[in-house]
């Protein structure tokens, strides 16, 4: 799929349940004039950085390196893989921690996504059937929102 933003900015997205030997591949790649960084859910405690003027590194997860917010999501000490269980175990633990907080969710700012963030996705995949469909730019177009009760 083939993306345009508002700002002009331009990407890429490719999605296959039948590559071989890809059972459940995401990965983000972005691109610089200067640098680029690609991280792999197959190996999600790596970010790969590419420079134009020096040698490529591989920057390895360590929770030293995170910024707070993300720290706190981290559950193992740097070398130590997570992945997919970890994710959903973040997912969950921010979900009940808004609810034991108290928090409103038509006031406060969820850590975690939401029903609006579901349709909005839902809005998205409308966009992307309906652009194969005629095979032309679509707009994605977000649908009236139900107000929270």
């Amino acid at each position: 799929m083939l993306l345009r933003f508002d700002d002009g900015s331009r990407g890429v997205f490719t999605v296959s349940q039948v590559s071989a030997g890809r059972k459940n591949r995401l990965s983000f790649e972005l691109n610089g004039s200067r640098k680029s960084a690609y991280w792999n859910q197959e190996e999600p405690e790596k970010l790969w950085i590419g420079h134009r003027d020096r040698a490529n590194e591989v920057l390895l997860a360590d929770p030293a390196l995170f910024a707070p917010e993300a720290r706190s999501a981290i559950h193992h000490p740097g070398g130590h893989n997570e992945g997919w269980p970890d994710a959903l175990k973040n997912m969950m633990l921010s979900f009940y921690s808004f609810i034991r907080d108290g928090k409103n969710p038509s006031q406060d700012k969820a850590d975690f996504a939401t029903f609006e963030d579901g349709h909005f996705s839902m809005c998205i995949m409308d966009a992307i059937l309906k652009s194969a469909a005629c095979e032309q730019w679509v707009k994605v177009i977000e649908r009236k929102k139900a107000p929270v009760i």
